[in-house]
């Protein structure tokens, strides 16, 4: 048995809503004629008969009123997926998934993430707050768009890593703190200090303490945090000093921290990855793009507090 035609039942349809062969063919574009041949392919297609032929005009069959019922609920489904192809290009329908490690997700990425829901209506965006290593897992397993974590020797040939911002720790000092003055903070004004120390699991933890060690500064190891959020609200709060990420750094400064400068350079790189075997949705790309931006904003903002080297 042939198959009905798109084009076919365009005809049928232009015929029932216009009543004449001749307004069918200008709905459609095509001679009346032309009309008249889809019509009867139509008719011989169906096997029924649509319409009686009366003093050269076409009435339609109760047969032909029931199959346009039909057919008009197709083309309002098809307008509805041609809507939702529309909102697509536009980026005002979907879904972006985000999975980051705690240091960026303080004020940062909540922040960027309403401003481009805001931009974009229809988006639906969900951000998961995970350590490092699970933000890895999750886009790897393709459960997330896009992870930004910190700088991790990655290991995972299911994750495609690009790097973000090769930054570096800055000083964090409660308020009326006497390096309050300093423009650079230095491993021997540290001397004697309280230290909010990061967790010894932690491969940045590692590197604080020999910076320390290789300036034979003593510190007072007195607390011990796993993350750069709880190290600020414990130095905001007057019980240490300590060198934490420049994102949640800056957070709190609007609290009332005092962010310093610290020499020598201690490199933290923040890093987006993305799932290797899908490739990057245009909402994704276009979130990068404004990931990019909000960066290069924070860095002239803070006057080079944030840095962001590129490679």
């Amino acid at each position: 048995m042939a198959k009905l035609t798109y084009r076919q039942i365009e005809a049928f349809r232009a015929v029932m809503i216009s009543g004449t062969t001749s307004g069918a063919a200008d709905i459609l574009c095509v001679s009346q004629p032309a009309i008249s041949r889809l019509l009867a392919d139509f008719e011989d297609t169906v096997g029924v008969t649509m319409f009686e032929r009366r003093r050269r005009r076409l009435h339609p069959t109760p047969e032909a009123r029931f199959f346009f019922e039909e057919v008009e609920r197709a083309f309002v489904s098809l307008e509805h997926l041609s809507r939702a192809a529309e909102e697509l290009r536009e980026f005002h329908l979907g879904a972006l998934r985000i999975a980051s490690m705690p240091a960026a997700s303080v004020e940062f990425l909540p922040a960027l993430a309403d401003r481009f829901g805001q931009a974009h209506p229809g988006v639906s965006v969900t951000l998961q707050v995970r350590s490092t290593q699970q933000v890895v897992d999750l886009v790897a397993s393709q459960q997330f768009d896009l992870g930004v974590i910190s700088g991790i020797a990655l290991d995972d040939p299911a994750v495609e890593e690009r790097t973000l911002a090769d930054s570096r720790l800055v000083c964090a000092l409660p308020p009326g703190h006497p390096l309050s003055e300093h423009e650079v903070v230095r491993p021997g004004d540290l001397e004697g200090e309280v230290f909010v120390s990061l967790g010894s699991e932690q491969s940045i933890r590692h590197t604080i303490d020999g910076v320390f060690n290789n300036a034979g500064v003593k510190r007072q190891l007195l607390i011990d945090t796993q993350l750069h959020y709880a190290a600020c609200a414990f130095v905001l709060a007057g019980s240490g000093v300590s060198l934490v990420d420049p994102l949640t750094a800056w957070h709190y400064r609007r609290l009332g921290l005092v962010v310093k400068r610290f020499e020598p350079r201690v490199a933290y790189r923040y890093s987006v990855i993305f799932p290797r075997q899908r490739g990057q949705s245009g909402l994704t790309r276009s979130f990068l793009k404004s990931l990019d931006k909000a960066l290069d904003d924070l860095q002239s903002e803070s006057q080079g507090l944030f840095e962001r080297r590129r490679p």
